[in-house]
């Protein structure tokens, strides 16, 4: 498939989202091509403890091709809110996820979204 978008091409935008206060532990799972747009979280309050938030490809294809978007320690700067941008380059397969991880010790309520829009092909 070419980089090119067809006129008259919509967009379908999808947001997936999640809500506790246990281990985040999501997996979106769109079924088609799709392109992932962000990430969004919400936190009650910073978490004091160290420990990575992960977003993963868990690829269709097998273990082997499981990558690590992003990661990053929330108790570093106290973060209470994140949006990680995506776009243009996270293109993936319909047997692809996308899974956001974080044990979430400390029990903080938590919203997460992950925003992505289905793709052609």
């Amino acid at each position: 498939m070419s980089g090119r978008i067809p006129l008259g091409y919509r967009f379908e935008w999808v947001f997936d989202p999640a809500t506790g206060s246990g281990a985040i532990a999501t997996a979106t799972a769109p079924g088609v091509r799709f392109r992932l747009l962000r990430v969004e979280l919400h936190l009650s309050a910073a978490g004091t403890t160290a420990e990575n938030f992960t977003v993963t490809r868990d690829a269709g294809d097998g273990p082997a091709y499981d990558t690590v978007l992003h990661k990053e320690d929330l108790s570093v700067g106290a973060i209470t809110d994140l949006v990680i941008i995506f776009g243009e380059g996270y293109e993936f397969e319909a047997d692809d996820e996308i899974d956001c991880a974080w044990p979430n010790t400390e029990a903080r309520t938590y919203g997460i979204t992950v925003v992505y829009e289905r793709t052609m092909g």
